[in-house]
């Protein structure tokens, strides 16, 4: 599947029979994968190629499942998207491939000196820390639609709507026991840590299909 978007992304580029005088621009953007920066070139009137590059970074305190979490989330992710000008203007169609360097990282926080895993609360003396991370598959297909097309030269307008195709995301939690914990009590926080990692890998599915959306301007040389 990867291959094949990869592919899908590069064959309008083979497809013309003969190569047009090229424009090419550079773009900033924001929108759902964060701020970045797009280089855009054009292959006559209906074929055209992007690489794009986005980062974004964040940070909140949330409660999952009863456990409060320090959030961290990282926003990385690079692509390179084939453009087909259907109609001769703006609209474009796109595919590509993405490289998705996208991560959350979660430190459990103890409520009232205690943390609540799997529904067992369990001490700071018992438990050192608690951590999560979230990971997605690092090569991800995308497909979509936007506008935009650099033919002309100077200040545009581009717009881009569409899904990368991520995987359900994985998730690891650790559990770091204190120094006094028996060892009976240490292998049942790490079996209760594994349970909460079932539900928030279920919890995640829906996380599969990553929306797109970005807007942003371009200058066209």
């Amino acid at each position: 599947m990867r291959k094949l978007f990869v592919t899908a992304s590069l064959l309008p580029l083979l497809a013309v029979p003969g190569i047009a005088s090229a424009d090419t621009s550079l773009g900033i953007r924001g929108g759902t994968l964060g701020g970045g920066v797009e280089l855009s070139h054009a292959f006559g009137q209906r074929v055209g190629v992007r690489l794009n590059a986005d980062a974004y970074n964040f940070k909140q305190t949330s409660t999952y499942d009863n456990i409060d979490y320090d959030m961290k989330l990282k926003l990385r992710t690079a692509s390179l998207m084939g453009d087909w000008f259907p109609f001769a203007n703006n609209f474009r169609i796109s595919a590509g491939a993405m490289f998705n360097g996208n991560k959350l990282t979660l430190k459990g926080l103890p409520t009232n000196g205690f943390y609540t895993i799997n529904g067992i609360p369990y001490s700071t003396a018992q438990i050192e820390s608690l951590d999560a991370t979230v990971d997605f598959n690092k090569a991800a297909p995308y497909f979509g639609i936007g506008y935009g097309r650099a033919i002309k030269s100077g200040l545009s307008l581009i717009f881009d709507a569409g899904v990368m195709f991520q995987g359900s995301p994985k998730s690891k939690i650790d559990v770091t026991c204190g120094p006094s914990a028996p060892a009976l009590q240490c292998a049942q926080a790490q079996s209760d840590a594994q349970a909460e990692q079932a539900r928030l890998d279920e919890s995640l599915h829906s996380y599969k299909y990553y929306p797109v959306i970005s807007l942003g301007l371009a200058y066209t040389f």
